[in-house]
């Protein structure tokens, strides 16, 4: 009896001081709640109006290391994106023109026409500080770190300025040329397809938990940051939110 209590109580000691694994790695979902700013502006007689977003979703995976001394270290890469539309009001033209246009494959075969896609990839390393060992199941964390930033250029008067600086495309407005605005239209969209993204590096501040229990090999996690820095064009950042989970050895 005395043996099988021990055996117990030793197994019981075990599970709660492993209750946390080496290291680990996930994937999870992301919400950015920062927004899009809107725009409007000319480039000679043709108006460009780029509408505002908001809410930006998408995907990251995680990997961590809880073996260190007195901080953890965890490496993040995560993908959101949202939809903007941009027009130009073109003198002549009774209907805006909307800088819709059908994705490359695979997207086509889920979008018909799509309006611009605005994005921001992040590849975050962290150095967590973890706070309240005594938990038996759950690791609560705060921290900061270095990011890298790279972000989708926006349709802006800005950006729309060489192409409709083009001026053998403005003679066909003038000319009589029936799809001459399509034709702007296009040109300013296969810009957009042959543009480099915007990057920098720029920090983040970042507290959550993640949660497992003794023995499994699964750990689940949610955590938030803020990022700061970088070229995220006109985008305001806000509250970053991740929540997923993965194997914990």
């Amino acid at each position: 009896m005395k043996k099988t209590f021990a055996f117990v109580a030793t197994f019981a000691l075990f599970a709660s001081t492993q209750a946390f694994a080496l290291a680990g790695a996930g994937a999870h979902y992301v919400m950015n709640t920062g927004s899009l700013e809107s725009s409007s502006g000319k480039v000679g007689e043709i108006t460009v109006k780029q509408e505002g977003a908001s809410g930006l979703q998408g995907l990251g995976f995680k990997a961590w290391i809880d073996l260190l001394p007195v901080v953890d270290i965890e490496g993040t890469f995560n993908v959101a994106a949202t939809r903007y539309r941009t027009s130009l009001i073109i003198p002549g033209v009774a209907e805006p023109i909307y800088l819709s246009y059908t994705p490359d494959a695979p997207y086509s075969m889920i979008f018909d026409r799509a309006d611009p896609l605005y994005g921001i990839f992040t590849g975050d390393v962290s150095v967590t500080y973890p706070f309240f060992d005594d938990l038996p199941i759950i690791r609560p964390y705060i921290g900061a770190g270095i990011s890298y930033m790279a972000s989708i250029p926006v349709v802006d008067a800005g950006f729309a300025k060489g192409v409709l600086s083009n001026q053998e495309l403005l003679d066909g407005l003038t000319g009589g040329n029936p799809d001459a605005a399509d034709d702007i239209r296009d040109a300013v969209i296969n810009t957009l397809k042959e543009s480099d993204y915007k990057a920098g590096i720029g920090g983040h501040i970042i507290a959550g938990f993640r949660l497992k229990l003794p023995i499994i090999p699964i750990a689940a996690y949610a955590n938030g940051k803020y990022y700061f820095g970088g070229d995220v064009g006109p985008f305001t950042q806000g509250f970053v939110l991740e929540v997923g989970g993965g194997l914990a050895l």
